[in-house]
């Protein structure tokens, strides 16, 4: 399939993180820690409903069972809705975070997959154009989220979590029509 979305958003990822070896390195050289986790920090409720926000936060680890926050901030939050479900790519020395955004506009309760690039691991610039995936079929009409980006054969294979007619779905954007392959 196409990607639906096809503005030359999708980008040429190389995933050079390969094992605990490797990423231990990159996490001691960037963060001084050798174990770095990105996980969904609750923030403190924002409406009348009760519904707390979610952002992004990292944690940090010497031996994996004892984990503490890295900084006294979230790394990407709206103060809204959800920052989500981070997962990190490295390309060349940029480090690239896939994540998700729902509900950042009044009257749009929409979930979308975004980005943002780091070179330190810590620091992180959002992207503020285009969404990466939104809804825009009718197996993804209420959510287009939650993503999972690799490359593979030359090819940018982004799985997200569609949500629409059919219930709750894997759906797949790639940067070239795998239909012309075959």
């Amino acid at each position: 399939m196409k990607d639906k979305n096809s503005r030359g958003i999708l980008f040429d990822v190389v995933v050079t993180i390969k094992g605990t070896d490797t990423l231990n390195a990159i996490s001691n050289e960037k963060t001084g820690y050798p174990l770095v986790m990105y996980y969904n920090a609750a923030g403190p409720s924002t409406g009348v409903n009760g519904h707390s926000f979610e952002s992004i936060a990292m944690a940090v680890s010497n031996d994996m069972q004892h984990w503490q926050r890295k900084g006294d901030r979230p790394l990407l939050s709206k103060g809204r809705g959800i920052c989500g479900d981070a997962q990190i790519v490295k390309m060349e020395d940029l480090y690239v975070m896939f994540y998700f955004g729902h509900n950042w506009k009044d009257g749009d309760p929409s979930a979308f997959d975004r980005f943002a690039c780091s070179y330190d691991l810590v620091n992180w610039t959002a992207w503020e154009g285009e969404n990466l995936i939104e809804p825009s079929e009718p197996y993804d009409k209420q959510y287009a989220h939650k993503p999972w980006v690799i490359k593979w054969n030359g090819v940018v294979y982004h799985f997200y979590n569609a949500v629409g007619e059919k219930g709750r779905v894997i759906a797949l954007a790639t940067s070239e029509d795998l239909k012309e392959k075959e």
